[in-house]
């Protein structure tokens, strides 16, 4: 019955309005037929004139009854019902003729989280050598004592290929073989099993035939294609140099190298 109610409700003004019009035409009607009546003479005339009274009848009783309920059902039955049946119902979207919305813009994030930078360290006039490893292929052995110093051989010109750099453990900037100037900045990643830090460490004209480390001390945050470190060059010899990148294990001992060769011009 609800149905019904909310239908009458939400339909009632043109309702009431065709019921109106459609009293006043068989009220017309019922007067018709009543004048009908009174001149005829004849059993047809009569017969017609009682037809046409009797559906006027019809319609005035069954529209009026509209009428009626319309009244009953707005006055008497509306104040009844829930208040969230009385609501409009809410209209259903065309997709063909609703313009579709501009995309929002994505969201910019109030502030970018700057990565753990290496600090910029002076290398002192005594290069640092870190803890012993095994000797890689690139590394002169140190001179016996009493055996008179022999200077590192200057590498090729040409670089050399990539040692043993693999995605956990690599320097992207500068690339193999680049020529670097002054202040270099090196980038890449250090993110390897079980890890607990890493070196970087450079070998070439000023360092005499050692491993001189260019951060000065071991990081023990892990890097993952982001800053190494950075260091200030320009007062070192022009060359070729190997840099080598080390990862040290929790236990503190050397278990990944990558190594580079670029060529310093001061």
């Amino acid at each position: 019955m609800e149905r019904i109610y909310i239908f009458v409700l939400r339909n009632d003004v043109w309702m009431l309005l065709l019921a109106s019009l459609g009293l006043i035409w068989y009220i017309s009607e019922f007067l018709r037929a009543r004048r009908l009546l009174q001149r005829a003479v004849f059993g047809l005339e009569l017969e017609r004139g009682r037809q046409l009274r009797n559906n006027a009848a019809i319609f005035i009783l069954a529209l009026t009854a509209v009428i009626g309920i319309i009244i009953y059902v707005n006055y008497q039955v509306a104040p009844t019902l829930p208040p969230e049946l009385l609501r409009p119902p809410t209209p259903t979207p065309d997709q063909a003729r609703t313009p579709l919305a501009s995309p929002s813009p994505p969201a910019i994030p109030s502030s970018t989280p700057t990565p753990l930078l290496a600090p910029t360290i002076t290398l002192p006039s005594q290069p640092l050598v870190p803890p012993p490893i095994a000797p890689a292929a690139t590394e002169t052995p140190e001179p016996a004592e009493g055996d008179t110093a022999v200077a590192l051989p200057t590498p090729a010109l040409a670089p050399t290929p990539l040692i043993g750099c693999n995605l956990q453990l690599t320097i992207s900037e500068p690339r193999n073989g680049a020529t670097v100037t002054g202040f270099i900045e090196f980038f890449g990643t250090a993110n390897t099993p079980d890890f607990g830090g890493y070196t970087l460490e450079a070998n070439g004209p000023q360092t005499n035939g050692q491993w001189a480390s260019l951060v000065g001390r071991t990081i023990a945050q892990p890097v993952v294609d982001s800053l190494l470190g950075n260091v200030n060059l320009s007062q070192w010899e022009s060359g070729p140099y190997l840099i080598r990148l080390t990862a040290f294990n929790r236990g503190g001992e050397a278990a990944y190298q990558c190594a580079i060769q670029i060529t310093l011009e001061n």
